[in-house]
């Protein structure tokens, strides 16, 4: 890994904020590294920790004209980051809570299981087929596919932020979907949904 020097941070920094995408990829081979290695630490999931280091280098590069070079990159970096791996730890605790609320005796009826989820992935398909193409593509790619955003970018020429931008838009109107038929965890009918 490349020493930054301060100095050189600094000036870095500056063209962040002036949008240089050289400077963003610099920033990124640098800080991209330990910040993977820590977030595999605390979430102890190689997966986990890669969607939120994108999501973290999204962030700055949204945040880019806030950035003060003066004060220390890393710092805010890590700050980001630890904020995002608290969202991701309370989205997995409260995902387990209503798995256990939906299906407290793990000793059911496999017949009637299989009926359930029959039944959800009708809806779910249902749901998905009320997005727009575009959200919906990029959604199946990242959620069900499993691929990274630098992946689903080069398979469909578009930015990393505006993979971001269809996913929020696809969970918000998923969500809202699925609260009218009652359903409210969407991340419990995903793995459903697709198991094989």
């Amino acid at each position: 890994m490349n020493i930054i020097h301060i100095t050189d941070e600094k000036e870095l920094l500056r063209r962040l904020r002036d949008g240089d995408e050289p400077a963003f990829k610099t920033l990124y081979e640098h800080y991209a590294p330990r910040l993977a290695a820590r977030l595999i630490q605390l979430l102890r999931s190689e997966e986990l920790a890669e969607d939120v280091l994108q999501d973290l280098f999204i962030k700055i590069w949204e945040i880019r004209l806030t950035i003060n070079p003066e004060l220390s990159f890393g710092a805010l970096l890590y700050k980001i980051a630890a904020n995002l791996s608290k969202n991701v730890y309370r989205r997995s605790v409260y995902d387990q809570l209503m798995r256990k609320q939906i299906n407290p005796d793990e000793g059911h009826n496999p017949i009637e299981t299989s009926h359930d989820q029959s039944e959800a992935k009708e809806l779910l398909q249902a749901a998905l087929s009320k997005l727009t193409p575009r959200q919906r593509e990029v959604y199946v790619m990242a959620k069900i596919d499993g691929l990274s955003y630098q992946e689903i970018s080069k398979r469909l020429n578009i930015s990393t932020s505006a993979i971001n931008h269809h996913i929020q838009e696809a969970n918000k109107q998923l969500r809202n979907i699925l609260k009218r038929n009652h359903i409210y965890i969407l991340a419990v009918l995903i793995p459903i949904f697709f198991e094989k």
